[in-house]
C-alpha cells in the first residue's frame, strides 16, 4: 500500500513538473528597460524564512498535527510561488544575455556567457527544489531540508549589475 503511494506520488510529481517545464512563459525581453519594467521583487529573506527548518519544528511542536499539515502546506504554496517569480526572472535575465550577445562586443559577449551559465545552474537548482517543495507540499511531516541555492540567485543578479553596467548604452 504504501509503496502504491509512493509510485503514484512520483508519478504525480513528474506530471507536475513536465506540465510546468512545458508552460512557463517569460515576459518578453528586448531591452535593459524592459527587466527594469518586468521583473519580480523577490525578498530571498521571506524565501528563507518560509523553508527555514527550525520555524517548521516549533510550528510542529506549538500546533496540533492537522493544523501543522495545513499550515506548512499554506507555507509550501509560497515557497512554491517565491521559486515561480524567481524562475521568471531567471527567464527574463537568459534573454537580456542573449540581447547583449548580439551587441559583437567581446567584453559584453563573455559577461552575457557568464550570465546565462549562472542562469541555467540557477535554472537547475530551482527545478530540484521545486521537486522538493512538491514533495514537501504532499508530505508535510517530511523532516529533509531544502538545498540551497539562494547564492546562486544573488550570484545572477551581481552578473546583471555588471552586464549592464558595462553594456548601459549598447543594451538601451
Amino acid at each position: 500500500m504504501v509503496s502504491t503511494l509512493l509510485v503514484f506520488a512520483v508519478v504525480l510529481l513528474s506530471l507536475v513538473l513536465a506540465g510546468t517545464l512545458l508552460w512557463r512563459r517569460s515576459p518578453e525581453i528586448r531591452s535593459a528597460g524592459d527587466w527594469e519594467a518586468k521583473k519580480h521583487e523577490i525578498d530571498v529573506r521571506a524565501f528563507e524564512v518560509l523553508i527555514d527548518v527550525n520555524d517548521e519544528r516549533r510550528l510542529r511542536r506549538c500546533l496540533p498535527s492537522r493544523r501543522f499539515h495545513h499550515f506548512q502546506r499554506r507555507r509550501t504554496r509560497l515557497a512554491l510561488r517565491f521559486l515561480q517569480l524567481m524562475d521568471e526572472n531567471t527567464g527574463m535575465l537568459m534573454s537580456l544575455a542573449q540581447l547583449a550577445r548580439t551587441k559583437r562586443d567581446p567584453v559584453l559577449t563573455e559577461k552575457a556567457d557568464e550570465m546565462i551559465a549562472v542562469a541555467l545552474q540557477l535554472r537547475l537548482k530551482l527545478l530540484l527544489a521545486r521537486l522538493y517543495l512538491s514533495a514537501k507540499w504532499l508530505f508535510p511531516s517530511w523532516t529533509v531540508s531544502l538545498p540551497t541555492f539562494e547564492p546562486s540567485y544573488r550570484e545572477l543578479l551581481n552578473c546583471v549589475i555588471q552586464v549592464q553596467q558595462y553594456g548601459q548604452q549598447a543594451l538601451t
